[in-house]
This record gives C-alpha cells, structure tokens and sequence, in this order.
C-alpha cells in the first residue's frame, strides 16, 4: 500500500514547522490536531497504543513501559489513524464503530492480521517521522540505518522498514 498525494500533502500541512533538526516535535503535531497524548499502564504489554473518543476530543494512550523511540513511532501511529479518520480513509470505519482504536506491538496486528487501516497509519507515522525526501538525501549521503534512526529518533528497526520500503531494491542485492 501506497499512501495517495492527497494524504501525502494532509501530512506535511500538518507537520509544517513541527521540525528540530531532523526530529519531529510530536507535542506540536498534537497541539495542532488538538489531540490529547497521555502514557498508560496496559495490562497487556503487547498493547502499544490507543486512540479514543472522549467528550473533549480524541486521546491518545501509549504504554509506558515501552522505550522513548517506540512510544514515538506509536503517537505517531496513533495520529495516522486519526488523520486518516479525518480524510475519510481506512480508520474512519473503525473509530466511528468502536469509539477508538487499540494497537498491538510487533507490526501492530490485530487479531493476527495487519489491516488495510493498520498498514495506512504505519504508513503516516513513517512519512511524519522519517519524510521521504529527507530520507532519500541522507541514503545519498551514505548514512547508515544506524545513523538515520539517531537523526530522526526512531529505532533501528523502523528505520530500517522505512528503508526497505523506500529502496526494496536495495533487498535483492
């Protein structure tokens, strides 16, 4: 799945100005979304996050337990979701139906089955973390996943993901 130019263009109005550096200031993006972030002590530790209605608003929960750049990639992913409700996508079904939206840790399957909306929110908290343009400037300079994660304060992994979705040729070899 590829993220259309219309979701593209709603994430960088969105992030606009919400850079330091290399990293994205969450705190702004939420301000902006007026969306509420808070940690939360999940019973289940393969829980990464949530997204719920509240009276005031939507909030965001994220397990606390949970390492400071993988609490990133899930606000992040919780934001996708929300976008996504906004622009009438993937997980507006899902939020109008339940109220909100749980994520399970390890490519955030539920149920055992990777969504179309849980592939989309993936897919915006990529793009809002690490944009494809800064991604593509700092391959050409040869900077290692290693290298790019510490910039954009994203794990290893999802740097590396982020890579292989951008570059799959670079897998063949």
């Amino acid at each position: 799945m590829m993220l259309d130019n219309k979701m593209i263009q709603r994430i960088h109005e969105v992030t606009q100005n919400c850079y330091k550096g290399y990293m994205l200031e969450l705190e702004k993006v939420l301000t902006r979304l007026n969306l509420k972030c808070f940690e939360a002590d999940f019973q289940d530790d393969n829980i990464s996050g949530q997204i719920e209605k509240k009276d005031s608003g939507y909030h965001i929960y994220v397990n606390q337990h949970h390492s400071p750049n993988r609490q990133r990639f899930t606000i992040a992913h919780e934001i996708g979701h929300y976008l996504s409700f906004l622009e009438g996508s993937y997980s507006k079904e899902e939020l109008m139906k339940n109220e909100g939206y749980e994520d399970y840790a390890i490519s955030f399957r539920k149920n055992g089955v990777l969504s179309k909306a849980e592939k989309e929110a993936n897919e915006i908290a990529a793009e809002m973390l690490m944009p494809q343009r800064t991604v593509e400037n700092l391959a050409h300079r040869k900077l290692t996943p290693e290298q790019m994660a510490s910039l954009f304060f994203v794990s290893t992994s999802a740097m590396t993901m982020r890579l292989s979705e951008l570059y799959p040729q670079l897998l063949m070899t």
